[in-house]
């Protein structure tokens, strides 16, 4: 995918050309935007028109379907995959973003959506409560194919992590900005355990854990699952003290500060993205045990609906005392500043 490319419908895949009665579809996740689906083709299915076809070629082949909610007050797709090969990509090695193709639903797209409804229809009790109800965008006329980073055999492990503000907001003196924002959280409903809110990873750790025994523990305890296999340990040790990828990650965060307002959107994109990260080794267990890091859910985000609420926030965060730890009650948190304050 070329950087400096842009969205052209000429040349956008239409997946309604694969008969979609004849899908396998899988809910996959969901958030308050988008659902994912995967989608499975029949053997030896090709494009009915084989406009996008090659042979035998799946275009799902790697990828997850995500199309839009209804009700979601977002960006269409198209200009969230123009922004994101315009405005992301130029940050970022395009080996390290999770890769996006914009598709069209088809003619008649209704096709596609009343399937994919008939999914959630099914899946309705496995699904988070708040997003219970909730169904594809009935009139969406494009959907993203996104590069699965799901375990591909089962010698593979897949974890994903909110980065979040792996840099201290200005504001911040004894509490980084994410801390500050789970203390007045917890400050909001004390019904809330102390567990939880020591139970919050600082995105400090991230950075500190390359010099940090501390921090390096905290983060292998929050991302790494008790059930995984041991020896993908070290390894992910390995990667946490050297990669280059969470670095360049903060130095995009620091260079777009939400504090100065230029790029609002970006600043808080950067902020709010997904690390995916996909450890596997050979079948058998033995040869080279390889890791795959990726940035994924940097889509635009919407500053003139978000704006009001993001300077709202900031403000009960600083007048309250949450960024100084003086709020009161005082909530206690596992922030990397605040431990060093103890120490």
């Amino acid at each position: 995918m070329s950087r400096s490319s842009s969205v052209s419908s000429d040349h956008i895949p239409d997946i309604s050309d694969f008969d979609p009665e004849k899908w396998t579809i899988k809910f996959v996740n969901e958030g308050a935007a988008n659902l994912v689906f995967e989608v499975k083709l029949p053997p030896s299915a090709p494009s009915t028109t084989g406009s996008y076809s090659k042979g035998n070629h799946d275009i799902f082949q790697g990828n997850l379907l995500r199309v839009p909610k209804a009700g979601a007050k977002t960006f269409p797709y198209p200009e969230l995959q123009q922004y994101w090969e315009s405005t992301i990509t130029p940050l970022f090695p395009l080996d390290n973003l999770v890769q996006h193709q914009l598709v069209k639903l088809g003619h008649s797209p209704s096709a596609v959506v009343d399937l994919l409804n008939n999914v959630l229809i099914k899946e309705e009790s496995g699904r988070r409560k708040d997003f219970r109800g909730t169904r594809v965008l009935p009139d969406a006329q494009y959907g993203m194919l996104i590069e699965d980073m799901r375990s591909r055999n089962p010698n593979d492990l897949f974890l994903e992590s909110k980065p979040k503000w792996l840099s201290p907001s200005p504001s911040a003196r004894t509490r980084c900005r994410n801390c500050a924002r789970e203390a007045y959280r917890d400050h909001l409903d004390p019904s809330h355990h102390k567990a939880h809110r020591l139970g919050i990873l600082c995105p400090l750790d991230f950075i500190a854990c390359r010099d940090s025994p501390e921090s390096l523990s905290n983060v292998l305890k929050h991302i790494l699952p008790a059930s995984s296999p041991p020896t993908y340990r070290p390894h992910l040790t390995n990667w946490l003290k050297t990669n280059s990828l969470l670095p360049l990650l903060q130095k995009a965060q620091s260079e777009h500060d939400p504090s100065s307002g230029v790029d609002l959107e970006l600043a808080m994109t950067l902020r709010d993205c997904s690390l995916f990260l996909r450890i596997s080794s050979p079948e058998g267990g033995s040869g080279e045990v390889k890791i795959e890091a990726k940035l994924a859910d940097l889509d635009k985000k919407n500053a003139t609906k978000k704006k009001h609420h993001w300077e709202e926030l900031e403000r009960n965060l600083v007048e309250g005392g949450f960024y100084d730890g003086k709020e009161t009650p005082r909530e206690e948190t596992d922030c990397l500043l605040e431990r060093g304050k103890r120490k």
